[in-house]
């Protein structure tokens, strides 16, 4: 298992692009990853539905947490996509 602490970088926050994005990387990838928020229950980070409902505004940190056979894969991209900020 693995985890990473990631904050939101884009403007609008976690927006409709962003989540169809996260999902897009998780659905690739050969790892189940889950996103929580403030403790809140985690949603599934392949779901863009659930990654909407967090709530997420930009300054919000997030833990996503993965496990499986390419959970660091995974979470490098997500990692990566989140400090982009801007770049979505």
């Amino acid at each position: 298992m693995r985890t990473e602490n990631v904050t939101v970088r884009f403007d609008h926050g976690l927006h409709l692009r962003v989540a169809a994005r996260i999902a897009e990387i998780v659905q690739r990838g050969k790892a189940s990853v889950q996103i929580q928020k403030d403790g809140r229950p985690a949603a599934n980070a392949g779901s863009v539905l659930e990654l909407l409902c967090l709530g997420a505004k930009s300054g919000s940190n997030l833990t996503v947490t993965a496990d499986g056979p390419e959970k660091d894969i995974v979470v490098n991209a997500l990692a990566e996509l989140f400090e982009q900020g801007g770049g979505i």
